[in-house]
């Protein structure tokens, strides 16, 4: 098993990461990492991700939805090849903090017998691509969340 985990604190709502988050069309708008997903954020829907990792080709998958709960956890399963030899979870979760704001958690969990020949490389990269994806989220929820503010400090 490999394992591979970023996080980031995000001064916004766990409602407004998450209406982002689940906000599947606007991907390519803000998101470095997941350029695309085709589907419904609903529980055992199929899903094609379209993945721009660094310094590779964009690549196109196919993952079912493992867990939708709102606004917490979103998490969908790969199979590549036979499911025994490469398959991956790969889950976020919002966690609201006490002094405000929420923790994004991003992981992936690598199972089966090819788990073990990925390369540390492959692992440090794919790791610097969640970080980016995570960045991304944070500027774009904090944004829409100041804007909210300063619209409703307008209207007051």
């Amino acid at each position: 098993m490999q394992e591979i985990k970023s996080s980031v604190d995000i001064d916004a709502s766990a409602a407004m990461v998450w209406a982002i988050l689940t906000d599947f069309a606007s991907y390519r708008r803000w998101n470095p990492f997941i350029r695309a997903i085709a589907g419904k954020p609903a529980a055992r829907s199929r899903l094609t991700l379209t993945l721009q990792c660094q310094g590779r080709q964009p690549l196109s998958t196919r993952c079912t939805l493992t867990r939708v709960r709102e606004p917490r956890e979103l998490s969908w399963r790969r199979h590549r090849i036979v499911p025994a030899f490469l398959s991956s979870e790969h889950r976020f979760r919002i966690e609201s903090l006490a002094a405000g704001g929420v923790r994004f958690h991003h992981s992936e969990q690598i199972n089966g017998l090819l788990a073990s020949l990925l390369g540390r490389g492959w692992l440090r990269a794919t790791e610097q691509d969640f970080h980016a994806m995570n960045h991304a989220l944070k500027t774009r929820a904090e944004r829409v969340e100041a804007n909210l503010a300063d619209a409703g400090q307008k209207t007051s």
